[in-house]
């Protein structure tokens, strides 16, 4: 029979971070409850242990109030519907309203948007112009 080779075998899983870079300490918090309900209200979908690191160091996300995040998925219908008539224009196949009006409607519910987020300019990618 053959033999078979013991040697070493290549690793699986993620690749494995620099010393330097691995967390190795640990920091133990204690809260009464009415502060763990304040931290477990503010950290939305992150873990305690990450939403306190990203505190810690200014890398918190956005937060949008609950109204303001009803508008902006409303006015993402909005946009879509309008990227969808500008086509239609760019296409010969809609000739109601003149196109600059439409970039500039657009325009200004992008800045909407924004502004619903708290974003400025720079920081959000376009969403979808065509």
């Amino acid at each position: 029979m053959g033999t078979v080779d013991m040697g070493k075998r290549s690793r699986r899983g993620p690749v494995s971070l620099p010393a330097d870079a691995l967390r190795q300490h640990c920091v133990s918090v204690r809260l009464n409850a009415a502060e763990l309900a304040l931290l477990d209200e503010s950290r939305g979908r992150f873990q305690r242990g990450e939403w306190m690191r990203m505190a810690t160091f200014g890398k918190l996300p956005p937060s949008i109030a609950e109204i303001n995040l009803k508008a902006w998925t409303a006015l993402a219908t909005v946009i879509s519907n309008l990227n969808q008539f500008q086509s239609a224009i760019n296409r010969g196949n809609a000739h109601a309203i003149p196109s600059g009006v439409l970039e500039g409607l657009c325009e200004q519910v992008q800045s909407l948007r924004r502004d619903l987020i708290g974003a400025n300019v720079g920081e959000v990618a376009d969403e979808g112009h065509e």
